[in-house]
């Protein structure tokens, strides 16, 4: 997730803790989970301080220097965009992109030289990516929801979803939002203040299953809280609507593209940012990794964390006033990606992840 689109996903669970509190309908989460999320695992300290310096980032960043804030592709295009950039998407021949302004997140396309498409629109918070990156939904005032697909300037709207504000895109399934006779169209869940919906291209529109709300989806996965309250939540992992295992020591984050595996960060986000990163089993919630904070505060805290492929993961993390892009392993290695660059926590981080 990107630095804002935690914020907001904390925000949007703050309220609904709240709510759940006040109406006695939140239990608080267990001293000691008992979920196989629990089992002791293998650990790494998160202290990037010194590592060797490896290949570059095999997905899409980005890089503010000087003023100025470039998207590095995979392929070595160099696409400038506005400084005040928050999330990003490659799509077509460009990206669809995010950023924050006074009155909140703006989204368009861009092409590859930076030039903007036909229109832009005043979104919530948060893009939702396609499995193989063929779409990208988000969502605006009223449930209103919109999707982008290879094409780059062909946008579709679905049936809204049925709350107030600005809405959060969170997952997409599917990789063509139009049906034909090679596509069967595709679905997009969102998220409001307290609850998780979601909204097809077949006009169906419903309350997520089982979860309050959704914060990672892939395949026939889908993850998100279950229940809130004030001293942190619980989650479970569904596979086609079937819940397969619950935990209360982790939020969902991105799964892998193999779908093996699912990042779970802390289960109470609070802070600058978390110092600590779980690698859960998809199939069943064992942890399989961890990437632990130091006891004397010799560590990172991290932001951004997104599969670069089915063996690792790529953080944005901050440590000695020094920003970077880290490759974690889920062998328990780590290496540079980016290498690090002094830098301030008043200005937010000077680089940034692709959404997947």
């Amino acid at each position: 997730m990107t630095t804002s689109c935690r914020a907001a996903l904390r925000a949007t669970v703050a309220a609904a803790a709240a709510i759940a509190v006040s109406a006695g309908l939140a239990p608080a989460a267990p001293a000691h989970s008992t979920d196989p999320g629990a089992r002791r695992a293998p650990s790494t300290v998160l202290d990037v301080r010194g590592l060797e310096q490896g290949d570059p980032p095999a997905i899409a960043w980005s890089e503010r220097r000087s003023g100025r804030t470039v998207i590095h592709g995979v392929g070595g295009t160099r696409t400038p965009v506005p400084n005040r950039l928050d999330q990003f998407a490659p799509m077509g021949s460009g990206h669809v992109i995010q950023t924050i302004g006074a009155g909140g997140a703006t989204t368009r396309w861009i092409g590859a030289d930076g030039t903007p498409g036909r229109r832009e629109w005043r979104t919530g918070y948060g893009l939702a990516v396609s499995a193989r990156g063929g779409a990208v939904a988000f969502a605006g005032k009223a449930g209103r929801v919109w999707s982008i697909d290879e094409d780059g300037d062909r946008v579709l709207s679905f049936a809204p979803v049925p709350i107030t504000g600005r809405g959060r895109a969170v997952a997409l399934f599917g990789e063509d939002c139009k049906e034909s006779a090679t596509s069967t169209g595709c679905a997009v869940y969102v998220n409001g203040p307290t609850r998780g919906f979601y909204t097809s291209s077949h006009g169906i529109v419903d309350r997520v299953p089982r979860l309050r709300l959704t914060s990672t989806g892939r395949g026939r996965w889908l993850g998100g809280i279950t229940s809130l309250s004030d001293t942190g939540s619980c989650s479970a992992m569904l596979r086609s609507s079937a819940v397969r295992w619950r935990t209360c020591d982790n939020q969902l984050s991105d799964i892998s593209p193999d779908d093996r595996h699912v990042l779970g960060t802390p289960a109470y986000a609070d802070g600058f940012g978390p110092g600590t990163l779980d690698v859960l089993a998809t199939a069943d919630g064992a942890v399989v990794r961890s990437f632990t904070s130091a006891r004397n505060g010799r560590s990172a805290t991290y932001f951004d964390e997104v599969w670069e492929d089915a063996g690792h993961v790529l953080v944005v993390t901050y440590q000695a006033d020094r920003w970077a892009v880290v490759r974690l392993g889920v062998d328990g290695s780590m290496e540079y990606a980016v290498a690090p660059r002094r830098g301030s926590i008043d200005r937010g981080a000077p680089l940034q992840l692709q959404t997947r």
